[in-house]
């Protein structure tokens, strides 16, 4: 199946979701129907990463309209949840992992709510139509990836311990008491009766019906505090893009309540001023430049940024041109940069189609396989996105009921006279930024194309600590780096495709080419696919 297309362009984390957003397409879908079969697609058959028991952001760019905007359906943190819920340890991290494991780890989750929304509201096919795929695949099944077996095998964020712990979650991924391996083939029949019900039901079968019902009633057996009352209120929100611009670019990006959005505008108004280009790409100049802004973005906007429900987040003067140039020179008030440990997991795709609108969509259940909690009889894998809130009290992203806590999550659109030119996104938490970043800089100043730009090798910062360097950079880069005073490190977390970090994140992407070509670039990373045609 080809990168490259005139009609429609899929990329994401797994060949079977991609070809599922193709087939839609082709049966005249348009892009936000295509993103939505590929999530849920991905939901299936990449099960670790993302799924309908958690939540997301939607970019929709409506071509012929001229219409862009964001569809939060983030989770929200229960009625119940108290801003002292979880005790702190030494790092910072709750006592026991409760806010990563389990039941009271659990958010609202969002992403029946905004899928449904999304098809309803802008799509061109009915829900029904775009479920189809990853009806199917749950239904007669697929081989299990090797990133998926990897992440199993290798208790990933406690993955095989939550499979152990939680009987419902470890009936369906583990035989005989082991993980499945790559190449097996599985099927989750109960999760394709779950999404057959939400075919036939709407939303409602998961915020007031039987899937509902049956959360409810496993979150009170076992000391969750999700009720009725947190499903049937849970509301997604339509947002007004972050913009600005960048060279001959206009950028839109995620609002709050990520931040993401906040520091990619941020970002490419201070790298504006600079020539990224004439430093060269991956160069120890270039990388300890872009390191210096990663570091003053980050502290600015940990303290800046929160869900607008609960704080007024000045948005205008954030992504204004002079409070970077403020920033930069150090004549605007700075804060404090944390170099977060988090792996917070997640999944990203982007689609354009014929008509050049655009969808991307970045989700996630948080870290591996969410809590670990399945809801028993769906096949429904439950986020633990309460992970994602500070364990202090008193901050901005503390702990408070509906709340939505604080993202790096941005899929960012990039228009030129108008018209889309580049949609990106990443995988992996804080490294999202600094992935989706680098892979517009790859297009815009260093010339690559896409696939290029997506799977070029990448430098990770956030303020304090060492500067992250993927192993293909040169040992003489790393070397100058600490000459010139910089601390790196080169992670080793897992390269299932030789030199490529599942560290670094995972961005998948799709421009339109010189000539109005489609073409798509997926991270080897993640062992993204791209669907073209």
């Amino acid at each position: 199946m080809s990168s490259v297309g005139r009609s429609g362009v899929v990329a994401s984390a797994h060949r079977l979701a991609s070809e599922a957003g193709l087939k839609v397409l082709k049966r005249g879908g348009n892009a936000v129907d295509a993103v939505v079969a590929t999530a849920l697609s991905l939901g299936v058959v990449a099960p670790a990463f993302s799924g309908v028991g958690g939540g997301g952001f939607m970019l929709v760019h409506l071509g012929k309209q001229g219409k862009t905007l964001y569809i939060d359906y983030r989770e929200t943190a229960p009625a119940k949840a108290t801003r002292d819920m979880f005790k702190a340890d030494a790092d910072g991290e709750a006592v026991n992992l409760e806010n990563s494991m389990g039941y009271r780890a659990v958010g609202v989750p969002g992403s029946i709510a905004g899928l449904t929304h999304a098809i309803e509201n802008y799509g061109n096919l009915k829900f029904k139509d775009v479920a189809s795929h990853a009806i199917e695949y749950a239904k007669r099944g697929f081989a299990i990836s090797k990133i998926l077996a990897y992440i199993m095998a290798n208790n990933v964020d406690n993955s095989f311990e939550k499979f152990r712990r939680f009987g419902e979650t470890g009936k369906t991924w583990l035989k005989d008491g082991r993980p499945l391996k790559a190449g097996k083939m599985m099927a989750n029949k109960e999760l394709a009766s779950a999404l057959e019900l939400v075919t036939a039901e709407g939303a409602d079968a998961f915020y007031h019906g039987k899937l509902g019902e049956s959360l409810v009633n496993d979150m009170a057996k076992n000391g969750g505090l999700i009720r009725d009352s947190d499903l049937s209120h849970y509301e997604i929100a339509e947002r007004k893009p972050v913009t600005g611009t960048y060279r001959d670019y206009e950028v839109v990006a995620m609002p709050p309540p990520s931040l993401g959005g906040m520091a990619m505008v941020q970002l490419l108004n201070l790298f504006e001023n600079l020539d990224l280009k004439g430093m060269g790409h991956n160069r120890p100049e270039t990388i300890a430049t872009m390191a210096k802004a990663l570091g003053l973005v980050y502290g600015n906007l940990r303290k800046s940024v929160a869900d607008p429900a609960f704080m007024e987040v000045p948005v205008e003067r954030l992504s204004s041109k002079d409070f970077a140039r403020k920033l930069w020179f150090g004549e605007g008030e700075r804060g404090s940069a944390q170099d977060t440990t988090r792996k917070n997991w997640t999944t990203h795709m982007s689609v354009i189609d014929k008509e050049r609108n655009v969808a991307a969509i970045t989700e996630s259940l948080e870290c591996f396989f969410g809590s670990g909690v399945t809801i028993p009889g769906t096949g429904i894998c439950l986020n633990d996105t309460m992970h994602d809130f500070d364990t202090q009290q008193g901050g901005i992203n503390s702990i408070e009921p509906g709340k939505r806590p604080v993202s790096n999550m941005t899929p960012t659109l990039l228009l030129k006279d108008g018209e889309p030119f580049l949609v990106a996104g990443s995988a992996g938490g804080p490294r999202i930024v600094t992935a989706t970043l680098q892979t517009i800089l790859n297009v815009v100043e260093h010339g690559m194309d896409i696939p290029e730009a997506v799977n070029a090798p990448r430098m990770h910062y956030q303020g304090t600590g060492a500067i992250r360097i993927e192993s293909r950079i040169p040992p003489g880069v790393r070397k100058k780096l600490d000459a010139m005073g910089y601390s790196t490190q080169v992670p080793n977390y897992s390269q299932l495709t030789p030199g490529y970090d599942l560290y670094f994140g995972g961005v998948h992407a799709a421009l339109v080419g010189k000539r109005g070509e489609l073409r798509g670039g997926a991270d080897k990373r993640r062992q993204g696919h791209v669907a073209a045609y």
